[in-house]
């Protein structure tokens, strides 16, 4: 356990008590258990390469933590913390025995405004229906409680694991031991939205991994990073600013696949975060609006020759002459052809997007191999 009482009746806890003090309270037998009040003793520390912790002699306490593993007492510790960084206000303790519903919260939350929180950091295997009922336990006793599993059990505990993601549609997995803290929030998601994650969805790095089990929900969709990115509020949501930022860029390339026509203020937003303002404003956005003043004039021109039943007009000929001694002026203001071939790239090949961006891939195939007409 983590957290005894000291001689004066108040809780000391490991990591925050000096050493020397807790090791002469438990010399001289002063330590006791906040459960059945026998006497603790100080294990561990520094020396020791063990998480500094307080033990009962072999079954004095039926509450007992002690048989807990290092991973399991370092991850109490850190998410203690952590919680202390997101809720300043708030009263968050270790090992906080709850007569209602019976049990001891790995760390509990007291806000100011009455609100109860319990965050659960499992470690160890749990059995499905165990974990019901300790849910089903805290929410009647009206605990909002959040369960944290040990990243070594990212890849085991399926029901477990499907349970929780049923219930808050996320699962956040911690390595507490890494330095800082690692983390992977796991959500699922649908077979079409993981599909065009793969294909249209966010560039350079910004797409969640899509490793990761998720039972019957579908594809889940994993975010790694460091403790520290992640949030949580007095729900008991888990908040990521990455996770959030992909989500509403994902709604936004949805509703572009079913648009009619391209819209400028909206592809300004999807571009705007793997895309720098010069070549937005400078390049895509002037190329749009000459797009749609005419969607059909590259069609026409079909590299020069026309088409069948519709010569080229002179009315034609000029205006593509004219688009492509615009992008000889890019070139020699020190933008490459090898640059302007990849901004079709940048485009997501969506509904009527795609289009357009076939309209500037033919334009600069026309600008770099011009055929004479």
């Amino acid at each position: 356990m983590l957290v005894a009482y000291g001689p004066d009746g108040r809780p000391a806890l490991a990591e925050e008590t000096p050493q020397a003090q807790l090791q002469l309270w438990s010399h001289e037998r002063l330590l006791y258990c906040p459960n059945c009040r026998g006497v603790v003793h100080m294990r561990g520390g520094a020396e020791k390469r063990t998480q500094l912790h307080f033990a009962h002699q072999k079954g004095e306490c039926a509450w007992s933590t002690e048989g807990e593993s290092v991973r399991h007492m370092r991850g109490k510790v850190v998410l203690a913390q952590w919680l202390r960084d997101q809720f300043p206000s708030a009263t968050v303790t270790l090992e906080e025995r709850l007569p209602e519903p019976n049990r001891i919260a790995d760390i509990f939350v007291a806000h100011t405004n009455g609100t109860r929180q319990a965050v659960e950091f499992q470690c160890a295997p749990l059995d499905i229906e165990e974990w019901r009922h300790r849910h089903e336990a805290y929410r009647r006793a009206g605990i909002i409680d959040t369960w944290i599993i040990g990243t070594n059990r990212r890849e085991k505990q399926e029901a477990f694991i499907e349970a929780i993601l049923t219930l808050t549609r996320e699962v956040l997995f911690i390595d507490p031991q890494a330095t800082p803290p690692r983390t992977w929030l796991r959500w699922p998601i649908n077979r079409a939205l993981a599909q065009e994650w793969q294909s249209n969805g966010p560039r350079k790095g910004s797409v969640p991994s899509l490793a990761g089990w998720v039972g019957r929900l579908g594809y889940g969709a994993t975010l790694i990073g460091a403790l520290s990115e992640v949030g949580i509020d007095e729900q008991g949501r888990i908040l990521h600013p990455r996770r959030a930022t992909i989500e509403a860029r994902t709604q936004l390339l949805q509703s572009m696949s079913t648009a009619s026509v391209p819209d400028e203020s909206t592809l300004a937003t999807y571009l705007r975060q793997t895309v720098d303002e010069q070549t937005l404003r400078g390049i895509i956005l002037p190329l749009l609006r000459s797009y749609l003043l005419d969607p059909e004039l590259l069609r026409r021109y079909n590299y020069g020759r026309g088409q069948v039943d519709q010569p080229l007009s002179a009315e034609d000929i000029q205006r593509v002459r004219k688009a492509s001694a615009w992008l000889a002026t890019l070139t020699q203001r020190g933008i490459s052809i090898t640059r302007l071939q990849e901004i079709p790239r940048e485009i997501p090949f969506v509904g009527p997007y795609a289009t357009f961006a076939g309209y500037i891939e033919m334009l600069i195939a026309l600008h770099t191999s011009p055929i004479s007409s």
